[in-house]
């Protein structure tokens, strides 16, 4: 699998080399292909009951089959892991069985290029459940649960526009790091484990309470609770899904049969263009591509990559050209509308009241009192008070390529044309009906959808 995983990536390095030599459909098909026909399948398929009546000398042979460097033991502790995970009212195995072959063969890249152990794969599912977007109690985040003192620590950018713990390449590649310098410090991969969810200094801690012992098994007692069930839980999931995975009838089948990879453009561009162009829902986007806080590629990252299923991807490798375009002729009603503010006076008559006065002008209670001066609710009949009113003014819509048209993508599922133009004077609402197949300026057209504006020619 993991010399699958690296063949994968070099077809899709040579794919984005040839991206304009119209060699995209022909290389596509063949990779396609391929990895359909590569998607890993158990070793051996072992039914509920056979997983629960296993035998320790059962478990060691087919442990032995993984040709791991991973020390498995069959302990009391990973026999009762195995249990919860097989009630048929846990549903744990099953929601990552939905996204493992789009996360997998990510990992097996960077674990084969690290040498480190295949099975470090299966870490993601106890950490974060293969969900870009898990958030711990304690700040823990993405497939990898970094706390931002940590994230920071491995070099992932965590600020305004970004928080690369959700980035899928990056945090893997830092996670790994991150295990295998605990390796080299431990020599013993589950006491590296241990380490990334303890810490370092609980494994230190617990060697020197050991009396100097080196594998897990020996110094587990003296380690936090959690990580003392840490790892017979990391070793009963890569059991599982190794030899027992769930069958889901629900499973996603784009996901079974594809695998997440990037594409690289050039300039900052707002997600929702992408999806709109590649037709991606906004929680697949959101899953994927959630390092951008605000669902915006800034200018100032070196690599603007966007995250995709394979056919997407390959989409948006050839379209990126008018995502471009889209974007830099998009249209933002933010744009042509400002607000200025306007000192009216109001006087008083009898029976009014602050309160009321303020509901009259839409404004609050808190800022009249400020602007006039008052501590009071109630004020004199016949007094002028001071009204600060927020007006909106319409700016005039001018459109610098000459196409007759802006893009638009809509930001809710009963957004209209009449919503989206009724506003402003310039755009044709009748025209963009028409050469959108909208019935009517009052047709809801539905979230994500990506339209033509027209601008009037009288």
């Amino acid at each position: 699998m993991k010399k699958i995983a690296s063949f994968v990536f070099v077809i899709f390095a040579c794919i984005m080399a040839n991206a304009q030599n119209n060699n995209i459909q022909r290389i596509d098909s063949l990779t396609h292909l391929f990895m359909e026909q590569t998607v890993g399948k158990p070793l051996i398929q072992l039914s509920t009951e056979e997983v629960l009546n296993m035998t320790e000398a059962r478990f060691n042979e087919l442990v032995s089959l993984m040709g791991t460097i991973v020390p498995f033991k069959y302990d009391q502790t990973v026999k009762t892991q195995i249990g919860y995970m097989k009630n048929p009212n846990s549903s744990f195995l099953y929601k990552a069985c939905n996204r493992k072959n789009l996360y997998f063969r990510v990992f097996e890249e960077v674990l084969d290029k690290k040498k480190m152990p295949d099975e470090i794969k299966y870490l993601s599912i106890v950490e974060s459940l293969l969900s870009t977007n898990a958030t711990s109690w304690c700040g823990a985040t993405g497939l990898w649960q970094f706390m931002p003192a940590t994230g920071r620590m491995m070099d992932l950018a965590i600020d305004a526009d970004l928080d690369e713990r959700k980035d899928i390449y990056k945090s893997t590649e830092k996670a790994c790091d991150y295990l295998l310098s605990m390796f080299n410090t431990y020599h013993d991969w589950l006491l590296a484990l241990a380490a990334y969810n303890g810490g370092p200094g609980n494994v230190n801690k617990a060697i020197r309470n050991s009396g100097g012992k080196r594998t897990f098994w020996e110094i587990r007692q003296y380690l936090p609770k959690e990580t003392q069930n840490y790892i017979p839980k990391f070793l009963a999931t890569a059991f599982l899904m190794t030899f027992s995975p769930p069958v889901d009838e629900n499973t996603n089948t784009l996901q079974a049969h594809e695998t997440l990879v990037p594409v690289y453009l050039c300039c900052p561009v707002d997600m929702k263009y992408v999806c709109a162009l590649v037709n991606v829902s906004e929680s697949e986007q959101l899953e994927w591509n959630s390092v951008y806080k605000n669902g915006f590629i800034p200018d100032n990252i070196e690599n603007k990559k966007v995250v995709l299923p394979y056919k997407k991807a390959m989409q948006l490798a050839e379209w990126q050209d008018s995502v471009y375009l889209i974007s830099s002729n998009a249209f933002n009603p933010a744009d042509y509308i400002k607000y200025e503010t306007v000192l009216t006076y109001h006087t008083v008559t009898r029976g009014q009241t602050i309160a009321s006065i303020a509901n009259l002008y839409n404004v609050s209670a808190a800022n009249l009192k400020k602007w006039n001066n008052l501590r009071s609710g109630k004020v004199k009949s016949g007094k002028k008070l001071r009204v600060f009113k927020t007006r909106e003014v319409i700016l005039p819509i001018t459109q610098k390529s000459g196409t007759g048209f802006f893009y638009y993508i809509t930001d809710y599922e009963s957004q209209t044309v009449s919503d989206i133009c009724g506003r402003f004077k310039e755009l044709d609402m009748d025209k963009t009906c028409l050469l959108n197949a909208i019935q009517s300026p009052q047709t809801p057209i539905g979230k994500g959808k990506l339209i033509k504006i027209y601008i009037t020619t009288n």
